[in-house]
């Protein structure tokens, strides 16, 4: 049986607590690396080195593995507004050059000799408008987007991530219709961190929507 190996930011930790509570089906084995950004894909020497951490972990390509790619959240709710308002370029050049660069990275992995590679999409913004609490939303809070705005880029993100899945004849999955309030389009409660100083999703509620998501692969 193939085991899954996934790689990604901190986000990656739902699919550690869901192999901790048995609820995925193939053993499996992960790397964090905090604050990874996508579009960091393209710079070794990027403050997070990911791309650095990655290529360690995943090449040469490791037998019976299948990588599972959970990045996006940090460009999507900030970087890519952040770059655009810096370097004064749009949204649209700085949501091309996050995808160009993931999709580098697939085709990394897919010339390294991994058959198969499971690309997840982007995990929604959590943070209100005008939240300060914790050091994520403190930090982010120069971003002048709001939650719908962040919210909108990560679907139109997902939807694009989806296609260079497509494109290449891999799986991708993610999560957004379980996790966003279908009133609002926005995170629904159940799904917000019990601490406010957090903005990963709900850790028990996450795992289990996340590994229902990588199981359902199976049938694929």
């Amino acid at each position: 049986m193939h085991s899954w190996y996934f790689v990604g930011d901190s986000h990656v930790q739902a699919f550690e607590i869901a192999a901790t509570l048995g609820l995925l089906r193939r053993p499996s084995r992960f790397l964090i690396v905090p604050g990874a950004t996508a579009v960091g894909l393209r710079n070794p020497e990027s403050h997070t080195q990911a791309i650095a951490h990655f290529r360690e972990a995943l090449l040469p390509a490791l037998p019976d593995v299948v990588p599972v790619i959970q990045l996006g959240e940090v460009d999507c709710g900030f970087v890519i507004w952040w770059r655009a308002q810096t370097l004064g370029e749009s949204v649209e050049t700085q949501l091309a050059a996050s995808i160009e660069a993931y999709a580098r990275f697939i085709d990394t992995l897919i010339d390294a000799g991994y058959s198969r590679v499971v690309v997840t999409g982007a995990v929604p913004p959590t943070i209100p408008d005008g939240h300060r609490q914790g050091a994520v939303a403190r930090a982010r809070h120069m971003v002048t987007a709001s939650l719908r705005d962040r919210t909108e880029l990560t679907m139109r993100y997902n939807r694009l991530l989806a296609a260079e899945a497509a494109r290449r004849r891999l799986p991708y999955t993610d999560i957004s219709a379980h996790v966003l309030d279908a009133g609002t389009g926005l995170i629904a409660d159940a799904y917000r961190s019990p601490n406010p100083r957090d903005h990963h999703l709900h850790p028990i509620q996450g795992a289990y929507a996340w590994a229902e998501a990588i199981n359902g692969l199976e049938a694929r």
